[in-house]
């Protein structure tokens, strides 16, 4: 997951990069569904290791971070409901016989499996990605 940001305060070993509002990037879509709780982006800042001190203070970088907690959370947030929309329905088709009734389990399934695949989902997301400086930005 590659980020945008300016480098704010430089230290010898690390760097604090202010990462840019992701709609001020992208043209503002609101497309990106956001798992973690929103925050102004001047108060997203992300220390770094320093590589090779070759970045000063107000160079815009990219940074790259990790996107397998992003690929774990999307799986869980998708494939737990799925599977108990399904589960739910079976289940209660088999108890009642009766289809609507299984229609209405299969619903109660899904609205289970959304709690549980959010409560799961925080436990993967529990910190913020770590980042690294990859390139200097062009303007």
């Amino acid at each position: 997951m590659r980020r945008r940001g300016v480098v704010v305060e430089r230290t010898e070993k690390e760097l604090v990069v202010e990462i840019q509002d992701p709609a001020r990037t992208c043209g503002s879509c609101k497309g990106c569904i956001r798992i973690t709780p929103d925050r102004p982006p001047e108060d997203y800042l992300v220390r770094t290791p320093n590589p090779r001190n070759k970045y000063d203070v107000g160079d815009e970088v990219i940074l790259d971070g990790e996107i397998a907690p992003l690929v774990k959370a999307v799986g869980v947030l998708y494939g737990i409901p799925f599977a108990s929309l399904f589960v739910g329905y079976l289940a209660t088709r088999l108890i009642s016989g009766s289809d609507p009734v299984a229609g209405l389990g299969g619903v109660a399934g899904l609205l289970l499996g959304a709690v549980v695949a959010r409560t799961i989902t925080r436990r993967f997301y529990d910190r913020e990605p770590e980042f690294r400086v990859v390139a200097r930005a062009c303007s």
